[in-house]
Protein backbone atom coordinates (compact mmCIF):
# COMPACT_ATOMS: atom_id res chain seq x y z
CA UNK A 1 0.00 0.00 0.00
CA UNK A 2 1.43 3.39 -0.96
CA UNK A 3 2.38 5.78 1.83
CA UNK A 4 0.30 8.90 2.07
CA UNK A 5 1.91 12.00 0.57
CA UNK A 6 2.45 15.10 2.75
CA UNK A 7 -0.37 17.58 2.47
CA UNK A 8 1.84 20.29 0.95
CA UNK A 9 3.06 17.97 -1.80
CA UNK A 10 -0.36 16.66 -2.81
CA UNK A 11 -1.75 18.73 -5.73
CA UNK A 12 -5.28 17.73 -4.71
CA UNK A 13 -4.83 18.65 -1.05
CA UNK A 14 -7.42 21.15 0.29
CA UNK A 15 -4.68 22.85 2.32
CA UNK A 16 -3.04 24.36 -0.78
CA UNK A 17 -6.01 26.36 -2.13
CA UNK A 18 -6.76 27.47 1.44
CA UNK A 19 -3.20 28.74 1.81
CA UNK A 20 -3.40 30.52 -1.55
CA UNK A 21 -6.66 32.17 -0.52
CA UNK A 22 -5.11 33.37 2.72
CA UNK A 23 -2.12 34.81 0.86
CA UNK A 24 -4.42 36.50 -1.68
CA UNK A 25 -6.56 37.86 1.15
CA UNK A 26 -3.50 39.32 2.86
CA UNK A 27 -2.32 40.84 -0.41
CA UNK A 28 -5.75 42.40 -1.02
CA UNK A 29 -5.90 43.76 2.53
CA UNK A 30 -2.44 45.33 2.14
CA UNK A 31 -3.39 46.72 -1.29
CA UNK A 32 -6.60 48.26 0.09
CA UNK A 33 -4.62 49.84 2.91
CA UNK A 34 -2.08 51.26 0.43
CA UNK A 35 -4.98 52.58 -1.65
CA UNK A 36 -6.49 54.32 1.37
CA UNK A 37 -3.18 55.95 2.33
CA UNK A 38 -2.20 57.16 -1.16
CA UNK A 39 -0.84 60.72 -1.26
CA UNK A 40 -1.21 61.41 -5.00
CA UNK A 41 -3.61 60.42 -7.76
CA UNK A 42 -0.85 58.61 -9.68
CA UNK A 43 -0.11 56.49 -6.61
CA UNK A 44 -3.81 55.88 -6.01
CA UNK A 45 -4.42 54.83 -9.64
CA UNK A 46 -1.50 52.39 -9.57
CA UNK A 47 -2.76 50.77 -6.37
CA UNK A 48 -6.34 50.65 -7.71
CA UNK A 49 -5.24 48.81 -10.86
CA UNK A 50 -3.18 46.37 -8.78
CA UNK A 51 -6.16 45.71 -6.52
CA UNK A 52 -8.36 45.07 -9.58
CA UNK A 53 -5.89 42.42 -10.74
CA UNK A 54 -5.74 40.78 -7.29
CA UNK A 55 -9.52 40.74 -6.85
CA UNK A 56 -10.36 39.66 -10.41
CA UNK A 57 -12.25 42.88 -11.09
CA UNK A 58 -9.96 43.64 -14.02
CA UNK A 59 -11.69 40.80 -15.86
CA UNK A 60 -15.04 42.49 -15.31
CA UNK A 61 -13.75 45.59 -17.09
CA UNK A 62 -12.82 43.76 -20.29
CA UNK A 63 -15.93 41.55 -20.32
CA UNK A 64 -18.50 43.43 -22.43
CA UNK A 65 -21.81 41.77 -21.49
CA UNK A 66 -23.62 43.15 -18.45
CA UNK A 67 -27.23 43.78 -17.51
CA UNK A 68 -26.25 47.26 -16.30
CA UNK A 69 -26.05 48.78 -19.79
CA UNK A 70 -26.97 48.11 -23.44
CA UNK A 71 -23.64 46.66 -24.56
CA UNK A 72 -24.83 45.50 -28.02
CA UNK A 73 -25.88 49.08 -28.86
CA UNK A 74 -22.57 50.55 -27.70
CA UNK A 75 -20.60 47.92 -29.62
CA UNK A 76 -22.63 48.51 -32.80
CA UNK A 77 -22.12 52.29 -32.60
CA UNK A 78 -18.39 51.85 -31.97
CA UNK A 79 -17.96 49.42 -34.86
CA UNK A 80 -19.91 51.78 -37.14
CA UNK A 81 -17.61 54.74 -36.41
CA UNK A 82 -14.49 52.62 -36.85
CA UNK A 83 -15.74 51.20 -40.18
CA UNK A 84 -16.71 54.62 -41.57
CA UNK A 85 -13.33 56.03 -40.60
CA UNK A 86 -11.48 53.12 -42.21
CA UNK A 87 -13.52 53.53 -45.42
CA UNK A 88 -12.77 57.25 -45.55
CA UNK A 89 -16.52 57.99 -45.58
CA UNK A 90 -16.50 61.59 -44.30
CA UNK A 91 -20.18 62.23 -44.95
CA UNK A 92 -21.06 58.96 -43.23
CA UNK A 93 -19.10 60.04 -40.16
CA UNK A 94 -20.91 63.38 -40.04
CA UNK A 95 -24.25 61.59 -40.37
CA UNK A 96 -23.33 59.11 -37.63
CA UNK A 97 -22.46 61.93 -35.22
CA UNK A 98 -25.64 63.79 -36.19
CA UNK A 99 -27.67 60.75 -35.14
CA UNK A 100 -26.94 61.79 -31.60
CA UNK A 101 -24.12 62.23 -29.13
CA UNK A 102 -25.56 61.26 -25.78
CA UNK A 103 -23.91 61.13 -22.37
CA UNK A 104 -26.04 58.19 -21.26
CA UNK A 105 -26.34 56.25 -24.53
CA UNK A 106 -27.45 52.73 -23.68
CA UNK A 107 -27.15 53.51 -19.97
CA UNK A 108 -23.38 53.84 -20.20
CA UNK A 109 -23.42 56.90 -17.91
CA UNK A 110 -24.80 55.09 -14.87
CA UNK A 111 -22.62 55.79 -11.79
CA UNK A 112 -23.09 52.19 -10.64
CA UNK A 113 -20.94 51.07 -13.60
CA UNK A 114 -18.01 52.75 -11.85
CA UNK A 115 -18.45 50.78 -8.61
CA UNK A 116 -17.66 47.32 -9.91
CA UNK A 117 -13.91 47.93 -10.33
CA UNK A 118 -11.60 50.09 -8.27
CA UNK A 119 -10.31 51.87 -11.37
CA UNK A 120 -12.52 52.86 -14.27
CA UNK A 121 -15.46 51.09 -15.84
CA UNK A 122 -16.14 48.77 -18.78
CA UNK A 123 -13.40 48.99 -21.40
CA UNK A 124 -16.11 49.07 -24.10
CA UNK A 125 -17.50 52.31 -22.67
CA UNK A 126 -14.05 53.91 -22.47
CA UNK A 127 -13.25 52.82 -26.03
CA UNK A 128 -16.54 54.22 -27.32
CA UNK A 129 -16.02 57.63 -25.70
CA UNK A 130 -12.43 57.78 -27.00
CA UNK A 131 -13.62 56.88 -30.51
CA UNK A 132 -16.33 59.57 -30.49
CA UNK A 133 -13.76 62.20 -29.44
CA UNK A 134 -11.29 61.03 -32.11
CA UNK A 135 -14.08 61.17 -34.69
CA UNK A 136 -14.98 64.74 -33.75
CA UNK A 137 -11.33 65.82 -34.02
CA UNK A 138 -11.01 63.98 -37.35
CA UNK A 139 -14.07 65.78 -38.75
CA UNK A 140 -12.58 69.09 -37.61
CA UNK A 141 -9.39 68.32 -39.58
CA UNK A 142 -11.15 67.40 -42.84
CA UNK A 143 -10.51 69.75 -45.78
CA UNK A 144 -13.17 72.16 -47.03
CA UNK A 145 -13.92 70.18 -50.19
CA UNK A 146 -14.87 67.11 -48.14
CA UNK A 147 -16.86 68.81 -45.39
CA UNK A 148 -17.47 72.58 -45.63
CA UNK A 149 -16.55 74.65 -42.56
CA UNK A 150 -20.13 75.86 -42.19
CA UNK A 151 -21.33 72.25 -41.97
CA UNK A 152 -18.69 71.43 -39.37
CA UNK A 153 -19.54 74.43 -37.21
CA UNK A 154 -23.25 73.64 -37.36
CA UNK A 155 -22.54 70.02 -36.40
CA UNK A 156 -20.30 70.94 -33.46
CA UNK A 157 -22.75 73.54 -32.16
CA UNK A 158 -25.70 71.15 -32.25
CA UNK A 159 -23.69 68.28 -30.79
CA UNK A 160 -22.50 70.51 -27.94
CA UNK A 161 -26.04 71.71 -27.27
CA UNK A 162 -27.38 68.15 -27.23
CA UNK A 163 -24.59 66.72 -25.11
CA UNK A 164 -24.64 69.53 -22.55
CA UNK A 165 -21.97 70.60 -20.08
CA UNK A 166 -20.70 69.53 -16.68
CA UNK A 167 -20.77 71.65 -13.53
CA UNK A 168 -19.21 71.49 -10.07
CA UNK A 169 -21.50 72.53 -7.21
CA UNK A 170 -20.12 73.11 -3.70
CA UNK A 171 -22.35 73.29 -0.64
CA UNK A 172 -22.22 75.32 2.56
CA UNK A 173 -20.28 73.91 5.51
CA UNK A 174 -18.22 76.41 7.53
CA UNK A 175 -14.53 75.60 7.92
CA UNK A 176 -15.07 72.23 6.28
CA UNK A 177 -14.64 74.29 3.10
CA UNK A 178 -11.04 73.07 2.91
CA UNK A 179 -12.53 69.74 1.81
CA UNK A 180 -13.98 71.65 -1.18
CA UNK A 181 -10.52 73.02 -1.91
CA UNK A 182 -9.20 69.44 -1.95
CA UNK A 183 -11.91 68.33 -4.38
CA UNK A 184 -11.21 71.29 -6.68
CA UNK A 185 -7.44 70.65 -6.49
CA UNK A 186 -7.85 66.99 -7.46
CA UNK A 187 -9.98 67.93 -10.48
CA UNK A 188 -7.71 70.80 -11.50
CA UNK A 189 -4.55 68.69 -11.28
CA UNK A 190 -6.12 66.14 -13.63
CA UNK A 191 -7.33 68.81 -16.07
CA UNK A 192 -11.03 68.03 -15.58
CA UNK A 193 -12.17 70.92 -13.37
CA UNK A 194 -15.49 72.06 -14.95
CA UNK A 195 -15.66 75.62 -16.26
CA UNK A 196 -19.11 76.02 -14.65
CA UNK A 197 -18.80 76.20 -10.86
CA UNK A 198 -21.27 77.24 -8.17
CA UNK A 199 -20.86 77.78 -4.45
CA UNK A 200 -22.97 78.67 -1.45
CA UNK A 201 -21.56 80.07 1.81
CA UNK A 202 -18.32 78.09 2.34
CA UNK A 203 -18.60 76.86 -1.24
CA UNK A 204 -18.87 80.49 -2.40
CA UNK A 205 -15.43 81.22 -0.92
CA UNK A 206 -13.88 78.31 -2.82
CA UNK A 207 -15.66 79.24 -6.07
CA UNK A 208 -14.42 82.84 -5.74
CA UNK A 209 -10.81 81.81 -5.12
CA UNK A 210 -10.85 79.47 -8.12
CA UNK A 211 -12.85 81.74 -10.41
CA UNK A 212 -10.68 84.85 -9.96
CA UNK A 213 -7.41 83.20 -10.98
CA UNK A 214 -6.07 81.94 -14.29
CA UNK A 215 -4.78 78.38 -14.60
CA UNK A 216 -1.20 79.60 -14.21
CA UNK A 217 -2.10 81.56 -11.08
CA UNK A 218 -4.08 78.66 -9.61
CA UNK A 219 -1.38 76.07 -10.24
CA UNK A 220 0.39 75.51 -6.91
CA UNK A 221 -1.81 78.03 -5.08
CA UNK A 222 -4.09 75.62 -3.22
CA UNK A 223 -1.86 75.02 -0.19
CA UNK A 224 -2.48 75.63 3.54
CA UNK A 225 0.02 78.51 3.46
CA UNK A 226 -2.10 80.34 0.89
CA UNK A 227 -5.71 79.49 1.69
CA UNK A 228 -5.74 79.62 5.50
CA UNK A 229 -8.70 81.44 6.98
CA UNK A 230 -8.33 84.09 9.66
CA UNK A 231 -4.87 84.67 11.12
CA UNK A 232 -2.20 81.93 11.26
CA UNK A 233 -2.28 80.31 14.71
CA UNK A 234 -1.19 77.32 16.76
CA UNK A 235 -3.08 75.96 19.79
CA UNK A 236 -1.70 77.25 23.08
CA UNK A 237 -1.15 75.06 26.14
CA UNK A 238 -4.70 75.55 27.44
CA UNK A 239 -6.23 74.67 24.06
CA UNK A 240 -4.01 71.63 23.66
CA UNK A 241 -4.79 70.25 27.13
CA UNK A 242 -8.53 71.02 27.27
CA UNK A 243 -9.45 70.56 23.63
CA UNK A 244 -11.08 74.00 23.56
CA UNK A 245 -10.88 76.02 20.39
CA UNK A 246 -10.83 79.76 19.90
CA UNK A 247 -13.40 81.51 17.73
CA UNK A 248 -12.75 83.87 14.86
CA UNK A 249 -12.12 87.51 15.70
CA UNK A 250 -14.59 90.14 14.51
CA UNK A 251 -12.33 91.32 11.68
CA UNK A 252 -10.85 88.00 10.59
CA UNK A 253 -13.34 87.47 7.77
CA UNK A 254 -12.84 90.88 6.18
CA UNK A 255 -9.06 90.51 6.19
CA UNK A 256 -9.30 87.00 4.75
CA UNK A 257 -11.74 87.97 2.00
CA UNK A 258 -9.47 90.86 0.99
CA UNK A 259 -6.46 88.52 0.91
CA UNK A 260 -8.07 85.59 -0.92
CA UNK A 261 -10.51 87.30 -3.29
CA UNK A 262 -9.27 89.98 -5.73
CA UNK A 263 -11.30 93.17 -6.08
CA UNK A 264 -13.12 92.33 -9.31
CA UNK A 265 -16.58 91.86 -10.79
CA UNK A 266 -18.03 88.60 -12.06
CA UNK A 267 -17.39 89.66 -15.67
CA UNK A 268 -13.78 90.61 -14.92
CA UNK A 269 -13.28 87.27 -13.16
CA UNK A 270 -14.59 85.34 -16.17
CA UNK A 271 -12.31 87.24 -18.54
CA UNK A 272 -9.36 86.42 -16.30
CA UNK A 273 -10.02 82.76 -15.50
CA UNK A 274 -12.38 81.52 -18.23
CA UNK A 275 -14.48 79.96 -15.47
CA UNK A 276 -18.18 80.67 -15.05
CA UNK A 277 -18.64 80.97 -11.28
CA UNK A 278 -22.00 81.47 -9.61
CA UNK A 279 -22.68 82.41 -5.98
CA UNK A 280 -26.01 81.88 -4.22
CA UNK A 281 -27.52 84.49 -1.89
CA UNK A 282 -30.83 84.46 -0.01
CA UNK A 283 -33.08 87.47 0.59
CA UNK A 284 -33.91 88.90 4.01
CA UNK A 285 -37.30 90.22 2.91
CA UNK A 286 -40.18 87.80 2.33
CA UNK A 287 -41.06 89.23 -1.07
CA UNK A 288 -37.53 89.18 -2.53
CA UNK A 289 -36.40 86.24 -4.63
CA UNK A 290 -33.13 84.35 -4.11
CA UNK A 291 -30.37 85.27 -6.54
CA UNK A 292 -27.71 83.31 -8.34
CA UNK A 293 -25.01 85.90 -8.99
CA UNK A 294 -22.69 85.38 -11.96
CA UNK A 295 -21.31 87.02 -15.11
CA UNK A 296 -24.65 86.60 -16.91
CA UNK A 297 -27.18 87.67 -14.27
CA UNK A 298 -25.06 90.29 -12.47
CA UNK A 299 -21.85 90.99 -14.43
CA UNK A 300 -20.95 94.18 -12.53
CA UNK A 301 -21.45 92.89 -8.96
CA UNK A 302 -18.24 92.69 -6.93
CA UNK A 303 -17.43 89.09 -6.06
CA UNK A 304 -16.19 89.99 -2.57
CA UNK A 305 -19.57 91.42 -1.62
CA UNK A 306 -21.35 88.39 -3.08
CA UNK A 307 -19.20 86.05 -0.97
CA UNK A 308 -19.78 88.13 2.16
CA UNK A 309 -23.54 87.95 1.58
CA UNK A 310 -23.48 84.21 0.87
CA UNK A 311 -21.58 83.65 4.16
CA UNK A 312 -23.87 85.85 6.30
CA UNK A 313 -25.31 83.19 8.60
CA UNK A 314 -28.38 84.61 10.41
CA UNK A 315 -27.69 85.13 14.10
CA UNK A 316 -23.93 85.26 13.60
CA UNK A 317 -23.51 87.96 10.94
CA UNK A 318 -25.47 90.96 9.79
CA UNK A 319 -27.19 90.80 6.38
CA UNK A 320 -25.04 92.24 3.60
CA UNK A 321 -25.66 94.95 1.02
CA UNK A 322 -24.30 93.84 -2.36
CA UNK A 323 -21.90 96.18 -4.16
CA UNK A 324 -21.26 96.73 -7.88
CA UNK A 325 -19.33 98.97 -10.27
CA UNK A 326 -21.28 101.60 -12.17
CA UNK A 327 -20.63 102.78 -15.73
CA UNK A 328 -17.90 105.14 -14.47
CA UNK A 329 -16.15 102.41 -12.47
CA UNK A 330 -17.32 103.65 -9.07
CA UNK A 331 -18.35 101.22 -6.33
CA UNK A 332 -22.08 101.62 -5.62
CA UNK A 333 -24.82 99.63 -3.80
CA UNK A 334 -26.52 96.95 -5.91
CA UNK A 335 -30.29 96.70 -5.46
CA UNK A 336 -32.09 98.10 -2.43
CA UNK A 337 -32.03 94.90 -0.41
CA UNK A 338 -29.86 92.97 2.00
CA UNK A 339 -28.85 89.36 1.62
CA UNK A 340 -27.89 86.36 3.74
CA UNK A 341 -26.42 82.86 3.50
CA UNK A 342 -27.14 81.20 0.14
CA UNK A 343 -27.82 77.80 1.73
CA UNK A 344 -31.40 78.81 2.51
CA UNK A 345 -32.39 79.31 -1.13
CA UNK A 346 -30.06 77.48 -3.50
CA UNK A 347 -27.28 75.47 -1.89
CA UNK A 348 -26.95 73.44 -5.11
CA UNK A 349 -28.57 75.49 -7.93
CA UNK A 350 -28.70 72.83 -10.66
CA UNK A 351 -31.86 74.15 -12.37
CA UNK A 352 -30.51 77.71 -12.59
CA UNK A 353 -27.17 76.51 -13.99
CA UNK A 354 -28.98 74.38 -16.57
CA UNK A 355 -30.95 77.40 -17.76
CA UNK A 356 -27.97 79.77 -17.85
CA UNK A 357 -25.14 77.52 -19.04
CA UNK A 358 -26.76 74.43 -20.57
CA UNK A 359 -25.42 72.09 -17.89
CA UNK A 360 -26.94 68.65 -17.49
CA UNK A 361 -24.31 66.74 -15.51
CA UNK A 362 -23.36 67.68 -11.95
CA UNK A 363 -20.51 66.81 -9.64
CA UNK A 364 -21.44 67.76 -6.06
CA UNK A 365 -19.01 68.35 -3.21
CA UNK A 366 -21.23 68.17 -0.15
CA UNK A 367 -20.11 69.14 3.37
CA UNK A 368 -23.20 70.66 5.04
CA UNK A 369 -22.82 69.33 8.61
CA UNK A 370 -26.55 69.51 9.37
CA UNK A 371 -27.67 67.28 6.51
CA UNK A 372 -24.46 65.30 5.88
CA UNK A 373 -25.26 62.51 8.41
CA UNK A 374 -28.44 61.78 6.39
CA UNK A 375 -26.77 62.20 2.98
CA UNK A 376 -27.11 59.11 0.80
CA UNK A 377 -25.97 58.69 -2.79
CA UNK A 378 -29.00 56.85 -4.18
CA UNK A 379 -27.41 56.56 -7.63
CA UNK A 380 -24.69 54.28 -6.28
CA UNK A 381 -26.79 52.24 -3.85
CA UNK A 382 -30.38 51.13 -4.05
CA UNK A 383 -32.39 52.79 -1.29
CA UNK A 384 -35.70 50.99 -0.68
CA UNK A 385 -36.80 53.69 1.75
CA UNK A 386 -36.29 56.50 -0.77
CA UNK A 387 -39.90 56.56 -2.08
CA UNK A 388 -41.19 56.80 1.51
CA UNK A 389 -38.70 59.55 2.39
CA UNK A 390 -39.65 61.49 -0.76
CA UNK A 391 -43.33 61.21 0.20
CA UNK A 392 -42.67 62.50 3.74
CA UNK A 393 -40.55 65.34 2.40
CA UNK A 394 -43.22 66.32 -0.14
CA UNK A 395 -45.93 66.31 2.54
CA UNK A 396 -43.80 68.49 4.83
CA UNK A 397 -43.19 70.96 2.00
CA UNK A 398 -46.92 71.20 1.28
CA UNK A 399 -47.76 71.78 4.93
CA UNK A 400 -45.10 74.46 5.29
CA UNK A 401 -46.27 76.18 2.12
CA UNK A 402 -49.83 76.32 3.41
CA UNK A 403 -48.61 77.68 6.74
CA UNK A 404 -46.55 80.31 4.91
CA UNK A 405 -49.67 81.60 3.12
CA UNK A 406 -51.49 82.03 6.46
CA UNK A 407 -48.54 83.70 8.18
CA UNK A 408 -47.94 85.94 5.20
CA UNK A 409 -51.55 87.16 5.32
CA UNK A 410 -52.01 87.67 9.05
CA UNK A 411 -48.47 88.01 10.41
CA UNK A 412 -46.43 89.31 7.46
CA UNK A 413 -43.47 90.48 9.56
CA UNK A 414 -43.43 87.68 12.14
CA UNK A 415 -40.32 85.74 13.07
CA UNK A 416 -42.38 82.56 12.74
CA UNK A 417 -43.12 83.45 9.13
CA UNK A 418 -39.42 83.95 8.34
CA UNK A 419 -38.44 80.70 10.03
CA UNK A 420 -41.26 78.85 8.25
CA UNK A 421 -40.05 80.18 4.88
CA UNK A 422 -36.43 79.18 5.60
CA UNK A 423 -37.43 75.61 6.55
CA UNK A 424 -39.63 75.36 3.44
CA UNK A 425 -36.76 76.55 1.23
CA UNK A 426 -34.38 74.02 2.78
CA UNK A 427 -36.81 71.14 2.23
CA UNK A 428 -37.51 72.21 -1.36
CA UNK A 429 -33.92 71.70 -2.47
CA UNK A 430 -32.22 68.73 -4.10
CA UNK A 431 -28.95 67.89 -2.35
CA UNK A 432 -27.40 65.32 -4.69
CA UNK A 433 -25.95 65.37 -8.19
CA UNK A 434 -24.83 62.80 -10.74
CA UNK A 435 -21.51 62.32 -8.96
CA UNK A 436 -21.36 63.04 -5.22
CA UNK A 437 -18.29 63.58 -3.08
CA UNK A 438 -18.51 63.78 0.73
CA UNK A 439 -16.07 63.46 3.64
CA UNK A 440 -15.61 59.98 5.07
CA UNK A 441 -16.47 61.24 8.54
CA UNK A 442 -20.10 62.35 8.73
CA UNK A 443 -20.19 63.79 12.28
CA UNK A 444 -18.25 67.00 12.99
CA UNK A 445 -17.80 69.04 16.15
CA UNK A 446 -19.79 72.31 15.83
CA UNK A 447 -16.84 74.23 17.27
CA UNK A 448 -14.70 73.29 14.28
CA UNK A 449 -17.15 74.96 11.93
CA UNK A 450 -16.59 78.44 13.40
CA UNK A 451 -12.99 78.14 14.59
CA UNK A 452 -9.73 78.70 12.70
CA UNK A 453 -7.71 75.68 11.65
CA UNK A 454 -3.96 75.19 11.88
CA UNK A 455 -1.97 74.69 8.68
CA UNK A 456 -1.70 71.00 9.55
CA UNK A 457 -5.48 70.66 9.95
CA UNK A 458 -6.02 72.46 6.65
CA UNK A 459 -3.53 70.14 4.96
CA UNK A 460 -5.34 67.09 6.36
CA UNK A 461 -8.70 68.42 5.13
CA UNK A 462 -7.24 69.18 1.70
CA UNK A 463 -5.87 65.65 1.43
CA UNK A 464 -9.22 64.22 2.57
CA UNK A 465 -10.97 66.11 -0.23
CA UNK A 466 -8.49 64.76 -2.77
CA UNK A 467 -8.71 61.19 -1.48
CA UNK A 468 -12.50 61.20 -1.68
CA UNK A 469 -12.28 62.59 -5.23
CA UNK A 470 -9.67 60.21 -6.67
CA UNK A 471 -12.06 57.18 -6.87
CA UNK A 472 -14.38 59.35 -8.99
CA UNK A 473 -11.75 60.91 -11.27
CA UNK A 474 -12.19 58.42 -14.10
CA UNK A 475 -15.99 58.65 -13.88
CA UNK A 476 -15.80 62.45 -14.13
CA UNK A 477 -13.17 62.30 -16.87
CA UNK A 478 -15.19 59.86 -18.95
CA UNK A 479 -18.55 61.58 -18.46
CA UNK A 480 -17.13 64.97 -19.49
CA UNK A 481 -14.64 64.00 -22.20
CA UNK A 482 -16.96 64.46 -25.19
CA UNK A 483 -18.23 67.76 -23.77
CA UNK A 484 -14.67 69.01 -23.22
CA UNK A 485 -13.64 67.94 -26.73
CA UNK A 486 -16.57 69.83 -28.27
CA UNK A 487 -15.77 72.93 -26.17
CA UNK A 488 -12.13 72.85 -27.31
CA UNK A 489 -13.17 72.53 -30.96
CA UNK A 490 -15.69 75.37 -30.70
CA UNK A 491 -13.10 77.55 -28.97
CA UNK A 492 -10.82 77.11 -31.99
CA UNK A 493 -13.64 78.01 -34.37
CA UNK A 494 -14.95 80.88 -32.26
CA UNK A 495 -12.31 82.00 -29.73
CA UNK A 496 -14.54 84.80 -28.43
CA UNK A 497 -17.75 82.75 -28.35
CA UNK A 498 -17.89 82.21 -24.58
CA UNK A 499 -16.99 85.80 -23.75
CA UNK A 500 -19.64 87.06 -26.17
CA UNK A 501 -22.24 84.76 -24.61
CA UNK A 502 -21.49 86.10 -21.15
CA UNK A 503 -21.49 89.73 -22.34
CA UNK A 504 -24.97 89.27 -23.73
Amino acid sequence: MNAALPADSNPQSPAEPTTKKLRASKHKHAARNDLRLSTSYGEWAEQARALDELSGRAKWRVREPSNLYDHPMIRARLDQLVALRAAGDSHGLVFAIEEGVHGNLGGMGKPVLHTKAYFGTKALISDFVDTVCDTLLHIESLPEHEVPEAVKLDLFRRASHCYGRSALMMSSGGMLMFFHFGVAKALFDEGILPSVISGSSAGAIVAAVIGTRSDDELRGFLTPENIFFGEPWSPNLLERTTGLRRFFGATSFDATFDRLIPDMTFREAFERSGRNISISVSPCERHQSPRLLNAITSPHVLIRSAVRASCAVPGLFEPVQLLARDAQGNTVPYLKARWIDGVFAADLPAKQLARLYGTNHYTVSYINPVLMPMFRDHKLKQNHLRPLLDMVKSSARGMLKSTDVVLGKYLPTSTAGSVNKIVHDLLSQQYTGDINITPARRLVSPLKLVSPMTHREIGDMLLEGQRQTWPRIEMIRLSSKISRTLSEILARYEPSLQVADVAE
